[in-house]
């Protein structure tokens, strides 16, 4: 259609066109992948989906057709558990990007081929085929796609192929063919960027096929919580936020949190198998105030070597904090073990772990009365009592609850024979100690 000014003729008889916005449809493949679109299938949604779309398109457009667009995608499959069954879940979240990295159109799909959820190579091949055909959908003829997989790689640059007549092979089939005949360009890299948003949406699609309604109540609805199999409502559930995405109940963090500070370990998601570390926002709302401060305190420990760690002696405050940083403040303390505590200002033995004591050497302190009675000769005394004792490494002390004679300490992970103290190697106590009690 002529593009013309209001009131305004045509200049030099010249006619511009706006670029014709084309529809793909792929027929013949929907038996290989059947998915559907986590959204609602109403007539108003579909409606408003087909604007969304018909504005992404323009969007792109406006851009130019040699525009050159980066996709990121991911397949992700779950054991999830819906009432009282386990089966394997599928989605698929999706970005597009211009060359830039901006997002220009996200979206997420459910995939639910079991055939392909029970590979994980036929998954990663029909993600690229969703998202190839997505881009197509927008208009885009000139695209990037990025690999995490170096295998899936492999595979769609030529460089290897999966057995033949496999399932892999008839869907690299199907993403070879889609990428030579429907793009003008269509180039593979591998990924070397964080797709953190774009896990999410592929998370975002499982949870929404994970999810119930109980009784005539269409609001009710209900998802299993995968740590203790509860049925709980999806606000009662709390989204990981440190790039597993797992959907854990409330309970069960408070749990999580407050066993795994106990033992002084660092807090990880309760999911089975999961090894990812709650940040604090994870926490807030759901625990107290005083887990959170523990939570901030452990992260602040682990950012520091153990044989750095330096503790105010003053019960009230107890600050942690990095020798390393103390010496860097004042060098002159290099060749001392005085240090001052930079949150309460006190002057203290690094090594007695007491208030400095002036004019007195630490051997000559500790035969002191003021030595003698102070907590941290008190404490001395109670574990030679118990019969604990020190880890060589750190100084933390360790109580032996059963087993041989080598022990790991929890604090710094060194191993060591618990009866004398000697360090083990390879495995191998050094010493001559029993290995038993």
């Amino acid at each position: 259609k002529p593009a013309r000014s209001a009131g305004k003729p045509l200049v030099d008889n010249k006619i511009c066109f706006i670029p014709a916005l084309f529809e793909y449809k792929i027929i013949n493949c929907i038996a290989l992948f059947d998915y559907e679109s986590i959204n609602p299938t109403t007539t108003k949604v579909t409606m408003d989906n087909e604007l969304e779309l018909a504005s992404q398109k323009l969007d792109l457009v406006t851009l130019g057709e040699s525009s050159t667009y980066r996709l990121y995608s991911k397949g992700l499959v779950s054991e999830e558990v819906i009432k009282d069954d386990t089966m394997l879940v599928g989605g698929l979240g999706m970005s597009l990007c211009d060359s830039n990295d901006n997002s220009k159109s996200e979206t997420n799909k459910a995939l639910r081929n079991r055939s392909v959820l029970a590979h994980s190579e036929a998954l990663e091949l029909a993600a690229i085929f969703q998202r190839l055909s997505w881009a197509l959908e927008r208009g885009v003829k000139s695209i990037q796609f990025f690999c995490d997989d170096s295998i899936i790689l492999d595979y769609v640059t030529g460089k290897a192929a999966p057995p033949n007549e496999s399932i892999e092979a008839k869907l690299l089939e199907k993403v070879i063919s889609l990428r030579q005949t429907s793009f003008m360009s269509c180039e593979t890299f591998p990924l070397r960027r964080d797709i953190s948003s774009v896990i999410k949406l592929a998370r975002d699609a499982i949870a929404s096929q994970t999810r119930w309604i109980d009784g005539d109540d269409t609001n009710a609805e209900y998802e299993t919580c995968p740590a203790c199999y509860a049925h709980v409502t999806p606000r009662h559930k709390l989204e990981v936020r440190s790039g597993c995405f797992h959907r854990i109940c409330f309970t069960c963090i408070r749990d999580c949190v407050s066993s795994q500070l106990a033992r002084g370990d660092t807090v990880l998601c309760p999911y089975p198998g999961c090894e990812k570390e709650l940040v604090l926002e994870d926490c807030r709302g759901v625990v107290d105030d005083d887990a959170l401060n523990l939570i901030i305190h452990r992260k602040k420990e682990k950012a520091i070597p153990v044989l750095d760690r330096v503790y105010c002696p003053k019960p009230s405050c107890n600050f942690l904090m990095s020798d390393r940083d103390l010496l860097a403040v004042d060098p002159r303390q290099k060749k001392s073990v005085e240090r001052t505590c930079v949150e309460c200002g006190l002057f203290f033995c690094k090594k007695c772990h007491v208030p400095w004591h002036y004019k007195k050497t630490c051997n000559e302190f500790k035969k002191s009365q003021a030595y003698l009675t102070s907590d941290t000769a008190l404490f001395e005394s109670l574990v030679k009592t118990q019969g604990w004792i020190k880890c060589p490494q750190c100084a933390t002390v360790v109580q032996k609850n059963g087993g041989c004679q080598r022990i790991s300490c929890r604090h710094c992970s060194h191993k060591f024979c618990y009866a004398c103290g000697a360090a083990c190697t390879r495995k191998k106590m050094s010493c001559n100690c029993s290995p038993q009690d």
